[in-house]
């Protein structure tokens, strides 16, 4: 439904913007309304399927397209990387990644006021130094969907990008 929405608001971005030249006027089209159709409460319902991220990317990837015949942007074909390197922008499945670890930290930091939240966060606090520095514990679970839900989710992405900085 969400790719639906977005794929017509993208179809009526790319009718009105024909005739642009300037590439800032089409991604601020582009990401004021399409994009963030695509990114509402993401940080509740992020997918975790690979079919359903696929979707969210194809109208990404729609958009990448019609921007690179518009502003005449030289690219391989169905390789976007020039055209979103040209335009600034990441995937969407890194800015999801990104709003998943920036509301943990706000949440961490108390610049979000949710102590029932907050007590659900599972803080790892090591015995003796180790040379793993992972700052949550996640619980095991049994099922993807049990797996996905959003704080553990959260907590594993933070743990990931962590382990990836060390």
């Amino acid at each position: 439904m969400i790719c639906c929405k977005a794929l017509k608001t993208l179809g009526f971005v790319m009718r009105i913007s024909k005739e642009f030249n300037l590439s800032s006027s089409l991604k601020t089209l582009y990401c004021s309304l399409v994009r963030s159709l695509l990114e509402y409460s993401s940080v509740l319902w992020d997918p975790y399927t690979v079919s359903d991220s696929c979707q969210l990317e194809r109208v990404q990837r729609r958009f990448l397209s019609c921007a690179a015949f518009v502003l005449k942007i030289n690219h391989p074909p169905h390789d976007y990387f020039l055209v979103m390197q040209e335009l600034s922008l990441i995937s969407l499945a890194d800015r999801r990644v990104n709003a998943n670890i920036e509301f943990l930290n706000k949440l961490v930091d108390g610049r979000i006021d949710a102590p029932s939240l907050l007590s659900l966060v599972n803080f790892k606090v090591p015995s003796r130094t180790t040379r793993y520095h992972a700052p949550f514990v996640v619980p095991a679970h049994t099922t993807n969907y049990s797996r996905n839900n959003p704080l553990d989710r959260m907590m594993r992405l933070a743990n990931e990008s962590t382990v990836h900085q060390n």
